[in-house]
């Protein structure tokens, strides 16, 4: 496994009302969760060109944190071996790891029932 780099793109929780500072500290409380758990599990195509970057991975939980269907890559893979497989990589990183338990601890459901993940291209 070599050393992942992925942010939280999204969680989409959005509100009509400013997030409180509470909020954002639960909020970043889930990204590192998320962060620390999906890094396990993720292990990138060797020999990576370096037109691959960066693939979104978007995915919906249960209430238990278990999968809810299938985690999708967003926007265009296009006909590339190296970026489908990366893509590949990072769905199979979030179905690995699944499921994510303890995340009712961290912060609500609705922040955390679908979540878009932007997994980037190591430095190597």
């Amino acid at each position: 496994m070599r050393a992942c780099a992925f942010t939280l793109a999204a969680l989409l929780a959005a509100s009509a009302v400013p997030a409180a500072a509470d909020d954002a500290a639960s909020q970043q409380a889930l990204a590192t969760a998320l962060h620390m758990k999906i890094a396990q599990c993720w292990m990138v195509p060797a020999d990576l060109p370096d037109h691959v970057q960066s693939v979104r991975v978007k995915f919906s939980l249960n209430h238990t944190g278990a999968l809810d269907g299938s985690p999708s890559v967003e926007g265009a893979v296009a006909g590339d071996p190296a970026t489908k497989a990366f893509a590949a990589s990072a769905v199979r990183a979030v179905v690995r790891c699944a499921p994510f338990s303890g995340l009712a601890q961290l912060a609500s459901y609705d922040t955390w029932k679908t979540v878009v993940v932007t997994f980037r291209r190591p430095d190597f």
